[in-house]
């Protein structure tokens, strides 16, 4: 059972590898690149991913004239340990001009210590003002029943992390969706397709100064 348990996830990963090398080699190597390195947030998880808030970011970049590839290496059910190993060759691979990092809901819902959290989505900052990428830090809320220290130090995390690095930060990605039933699939967590263009609105307004023409 353990045997067939590790080769699935091997499978797993090796195609998620396969999708994100894919993604990469259809990208115009002249167009400067933005990675998404999210969870199943960003991810499109439970709707197709044309409607997710990632594609419908390209688009929208097509529309106003902004000649950016997208690149979009989320991957549901990832923690900010995860993301971090993932990163550095992420970044090698890309090579992105703009980076959005949107990680740390699942840390926050496993009740995992908010210190590793802040020590690891820090390294990763540090890591891509290294590789040259400008910085878009995705915050996140977890509900309330986690006990009011806990949700406080993770709230205050992504603004913390925004003022030490000088970094552009949007505040809660689930603003005016969270709590809107229409806007969340059934399992409560993930906002469904009316909610994505609603991500999108929340994420452009702090994007849109790091994009050049």
């Amino acid at each position: 059972m353990q045997s067939k348990l590790w080769l699935r996830k091997l499978l797993c990963i090796s195609l998620l590898s396969l999708s994100f090398v894919a993604c990469i080699s259809q990208a115009n190597a002249a167009n400067p690149k933005i990675l998404v390195f999210g969870d199943s947030l960003s991810a499109a998880y439970g709707i197709p991913k044309s409607q997710g808030w990632v594609a419908l970011l390209q688009k929208k970049l097509a529309d106003q004239h902004y000649q950016y590839d997208v690149i979009n290496a989320s991957i549901s059910g990832e923690t900010t340990s995860g993301g971090l190993t993932r990163l550095e060759t992420a970044l090698s691979k890309v090579q992105p001009n703009i980076i959005i990092i949107e990680l740390g809901a699942n840390d926050g819902l496993r009740g995992l210590p908010v210190k590793e959290m802040t020590e690891n989505l820090n390294t990763m900052i540090t890591q891509s003002k290294k590789a040259n990428a400008k910085i878009l830090l995705i915050g996140m809320k977890i509900p309330p029943n986690y006990g009011p220290k806990y949700t406080e130090a993770f709230r205050n995390t992504y603004p913390d992390l925004s003022l030490q690095h000088k970094v552009s930060l949007v505040p809660f990605l689930l603003e005016n969706v969270a709590a809107q039933p229409k806007l969340i699939q059934d399992d409560g967590l993930h906002p469904n397709v009316s909610g994505q263009p609603i991500l999108l609105d929340n994420i452009w307004p702090k994007l849109k100064p790091l994009l050049k023409r």
